[in-house]
């Protein structure tokens, strides 16, 4: 499923490179063993008298199979035994450890992970998790590819395999600005969540010559978006407005702005993924709206094999552990003294997702497609790329200007998003001058 791309074999691959094939028959794992917490599973067109090999590739997935979150669990796990089908690899040896939806679950499962030898961890889900493990996996060298999109707990090989805010943002504020629209507003909620998407809209407006105008925030449990929307329309200089939100809340921002006149073709309004968890398809407002979503390449393939195999359609979340699984059986092809340099190859890979990459700091970067909302179903407005193209620029943007601030302190707001310059050596107090 998952194929390493290089250019010295970037022609068998355009040339050779398979899809994902349904199965005959519906998947059941044909062998289980049980170590504490964890189970085993095997593939199931491996012989009764056909061992695994011995020299296996041991990686430990770590998830919530009980407690709170305990339903994305099993369909991640469902999800991974679905890889586990597709890849087909004797080589690789997969075992899955209950974090009980907790960091001590988490530390607990990780424990036993190590104690089986394990060469790769795959999860776990939250940020809480990824935090209570990282430095036991850290201290052993053990690569973690973790669910979270939490970039403050990545690095130091610990990486995400989720869809981060930031290429979604830099996704969309570039498409908007392929379209000649030049200036940005945005509206998130009042959360770390809410201004990591603020910093990276004012990354992503710099690098395509955009200019951030205004910045709105509101109570993350309020319905009420009068208030803020009167105010950020008063001097209306914007043509972008950028929403991350979803649900019920999402529908009345866009309905608010609506109301008060603020619509397409004037503002175009743009969102994140999260949008894609909303029926919009009554929301006049957000007609011609766009948002990004993860290649739908071998979409159809899982989700009408999850739904075949276990009675429920899968929630987007199901798909990074079909990934990770059959990454960790690329993985397991190659030498494993490099096994780091191997995850942030620089061509990445190619997974049910589409293609993904891996980098030194942790994040990652997909390559996404552009859906727009119509009256009679969303269409793909702009196809993900199928190269990856230089290394998203991490850096610094610089600008005198700052935008407007609603709903927050400005001050507190420009110091998170911003950074703080340090002063140059002549920049300091000279001891000489305070005598």
């Amino acid at each position: 499923m998952l194929k390493k791309i290089s250019l010295m074999t970037l022609f068998l691959v355009l040339t050779a490179c398979h899809q994902i094939l349904p199965s005959a028959t519906p998947y059941m794992p044909s062998q289980s063993r049980t170590y504490s917490n964890a189970i085993y599973y095997g593939v199931d067109d491996i012989d009764d008298n056909e061992q695994f090999d011995s020299n296996a590739f041991e990686v430990a997935m770590l998830l919530p199979l009980s407690g709170k979150s305990s339903a994305y669990g099993q369909g991640m796990q469902n999800a991974a035994m679905m890889a586990l089908e597709d890849t087909k690899n004797k080589k690789l040896s997969v075992h899955f450890y209950d974090t009980k939806s907790s960091p001590e679950g988490a530390m607990n499962a990780l424990a036993d992970a190590l104690k089986n030898k394990a060469k790769l961890v795959l999860g776990p889900l939250t940020s809480d998790e990824v935090t209570a493990i990282s430095s036991q996996a850290k201290s052993k060298r053990v690569p973690v590819i973790s669910f979270s999109t939490s970039p403050q707990v990545l690095g130091n090989g610990v990486y995400s395999i989720g869809l981060l805010s930031d290429e979604q943002v830099r996704r969309i504020v570039s498409f908007a600005a392929s379209k000649g629209r030049s200036k940005l507003a945005v509206v998130v909620p009042d959360t770390s969540a809410g201004l990591n998407i603020a910093k990276a809209a004012t990354q992503a407006a710099a690098q395509n010559n955009m200019k951030l105008t205004k910045i709105g925030f509101y109570e993350p449990s309020t319905l009420e978006f009068s208030d803020l929307v009167q105010n950020m329309i008063k001097n209306p200089d914007f043509d972008t407005i950028l929403i991350a939100e979803t649900g019920s809340r999402l529908k009345a921002i866009a309905s608010t702005f609506g109301y008060f006149d603020v619509a397409y073709p004037d503002v175009l309004f743009v969102g994140t993924s999260v949008w894609e968890n909303t029926n919009l398809s009554k929301e006049t407002t957000l007609y011609n709206a766009v948002y990004p979503v993860m290649s739908r390449v071998h979409n159809d393939y899982f989700n009408k094999k999850y739904t075949d195999l276990f009675g429920d359609h899968p929630n987007n979340l199901y798909s990074f552990a079909y990934d990770s699984i059959a990454l960790a059986s690329a993985l397991s092809r190659m030498p494993e003294a490099r096994l780091n340099d191997q995850i942030t190859h620089a061509d990445g890979y190619v997974g049910i997702n589409g293609s993904f990459r891996f980098f030194e700091d942790g994040t990652n970067e997909h390559n996404l497609d552009v859906i727009e909302i119509q009256a009679k179903g969303n269409k793909t407005v702009s196809n993900a790329p199928k190269k990856f193209g230089a290394k998203p620029y991490h850096g610094v943007y610089e600008s005198a200007e700052r935008p407007e601030v609603y709903g927050k302190d400005s001050f507190s707001v420009y110091q998170k998003i911003y950074p703080v310059k340090e002063p140059s050596y002549f920049d300091r107090p000279s001891y000489f001058n305070m005598w």
